[in-house]
């Protein structure tokens, strides 16, 4: 009796391996290398292929290139999960774009439903799976931590979903001791490694719309659910322009010195914005924005590069 490569393995589990690995990558497999990761003879393989090839003869492919035998298994039907591999990639991409905003007991918890769903998936080998090596890094600037204020988070999400409003506590630079608001949040907006919530503020019943506003999610103290929902219709952000919504939109002129002129025609800065190239080499931006302070914030960083800047009546 000819001796097993792999002792250890039976042929069920030889089977259930060889299926996961047909199942996991739609591509063709060779036998000399379904071999050498299942760790036994050629003979074996194509007796487990034959015995998939019966069990789902449908899906089941095999043929020749130069001489090499391989095999292929494409499902025909989707999987329950309804999401493939690339997307398991890039939803691992939206976690590390939250890292900055999400408390850290709730990121530990999207690790672990990755890894689940990529167990689920039949992900073989542990240094694809994208939880282990994540190929890209998100670097920033003054994180704030929001692992103090996940319940306020939950909250406002609970209000954007039920249409309730809630009655907050707020600190701003103009006023450090707070000021109380009944608001309908609308919107989470992430901006520049922090959290804000679009909404409007209302009085105590809910029924009247005061105005809008943004506020920024660290700064919310205290908030208490108002479970009633209300009726008032709040219109959307436009996140395509620069900064957050602060006032109506308004549009400027603002003209650069040649050395920085790659850096600003490198970039989308609103979804409504003119760059105009000068003789000189200087340019042009014309941009409509909701947010004028944080314009100006971002122009006077310039310093001495920024030669105009005006607003278009």
């Amino acid at each position: 009796m000819a001796i097993k490569h792999d002792q250890n393995s039976s042929s069920g589990q030889k089977l259930l391996r060889m299926y996961q690995i047909l199942f996991s990558e739609d591509k063709c497999h060779y036998q000399s290398e379904l071999g050498k990761l299942l760790n036994c003879s050629a003979q074996t393989i194509m007796r487990l292929a034959n015995e998939i090839e019966q069990s789902s003869p449908s899906c089941f492919q095999t043929g020749l290139d130069k001489g090499r035998r391989w095999y292929r298994l494409q499902a025909k039907h989707h999987n329950k999960l309804g999401l493939d591999y690339q997307e398991l990639h890039y939803l691992c991409l939206c976690q590390e774009l939250s890292k900055a905003f999400v408390p850290q007991n709730i990121f530990k918890r999207l690790d672990q439903t990755i890894l689940k769903l990529s167990t689920l998936l039949l992900e073989l080998d542990s240094e694809k799976l994208p939880y282990a090596n994540k190929p890209i890094a998100f670097f920033s600037k003054g994180k704030i931590d929001y692992s103090t204020h996940d319940l306020i988070i939950e909250n406002l999400l609970t209000c954007i979903r039920s249409q309730y409003f809630c009655h907050l506590h707020y600190l701003s630079d103009n006023n450090p001791n707070g000021k109380n608001h009944y608001f309908i949040p609308k919107k989470l907006i992430a901006m520049n490694n922090a959290l804000y919530v679009y909404g409007a503020s209302t009085n105590n019943a809910g029924k009247e719309l005061i105005n809008t506003m943004c506020l920024a999610i660290h700064r919310i103290k205290k908030l208490d659910l108002i479970k009633q929902q209300i009726c008032i219709a709040i219109p959307d952000p436009n996140p395509n322009t620069f900064g957050l919504p602060w006032h109506e939109p308004r549009t400027f002129t603002i003209q650069f010195r040649k050395d920085v002129s790659n850096y600003i025609k490198e970039r989308v800065w609103a979804e409504q914005q003119k760059i105009d190239e000068l003789d000189n080499g200087d340019i042009t931006l014309t941009i409509t924005t909701c947010s004028e302070p944080e314009l100006m914030a971002w122009v006077r960083s310039f310093g001495e590069k920024v030669l105009f800047f005006s607003l278009v009546e």
